[in-house]
């Protein structure tokens, strides 16, 4: 039978909370949290770039039909005569740069499809200045349609100035027909938003 000292201690070891229960806590330590933050940023770091690129991925198909689209324009203008009147075969006009040939060229006023021309029978360099923008729907020099949502695609032709230096793309647009070059420029805007110029100079020649 326990003496009355002993049931003093039970009763006292009984009663006493425990130190490990006491210091115990529910919450993370701080090595535990800094832990878990460089697993998640690595694992960021390998799947946002995963993400981006899956999201990217389409970007180069629509810049390649962006650049087909404008080149196919550009080849099919440039195998056209410089102007209505050049002669078969070719040659210069009679112009204020190139006093050669019978006949003069055309005026900046008079410059876009001639009478009773359409898409498919566009002979030379600026009938194309008259060509409505095409948006969505396109056609090709047979006057075959084909689509291609999302993209435009628009020409300009202006008499651009020759009459010295080295004839580039920059130069100025004239008003009347003294010189022997065209400017054209093919724009392309693709779903991106993205704009692509193909400019190249038509010489009379």
């Amino acid at each position: 039978m326990p003496l009355p000292n002993q049931l003093s201690e039970i009763r006292t070891s009984i009663n006493r909370p425990q130190a490990g229960l006491r210091n115990s806590s529910p919450g993370f330590t701080l090595i535990e949290i800094v832990i878990t933050i460089v697993i998640l940023g690595a694992v960021a770091g390998i799947l946002v770039p995963f993400f981006t690129a899956i999201t990217h991925s389409p970007d180069p198909v629509i810049r390649e039909r962006a650049i087909s689209l404008g080149q196919a324009m550009m080849d099919e203008i440039m195998a056209k005569r410089w102007d209505e009147n050049t002669p078969n075969g070719g040659g210069p006009l009679n112009t204020s740069e190139s006093a050669r040939g019978t006949v003069a060229a055309t005026l900046v006023a008079n410059l876009g499809v001639d009478a009773g021309e359409n898409r498919t029978t566009y002979d030379d360099v600026d009938d194309y200045r008259s060509m409505p923008a095409e948006i969505d729907n396109f056609t090709d020099q047979n006057g075959s349609n084909f689509s291609l949502p999302g993209y435009r695609r628009q020409v300009a032709v202006d008499y651009i100035a020759s009459s010295s230096g080295i004839i580039t793309q920059d130069l100025p647009i004239v008003s009347v027909n003294a010189t022997d070059t065209k400017r054209v420029v093919v724009t392309i805007t693709s779903p991106l938003g993205e704009v692509f110029n193909f400019v190249t100079v038509a010489c009379n020649i």
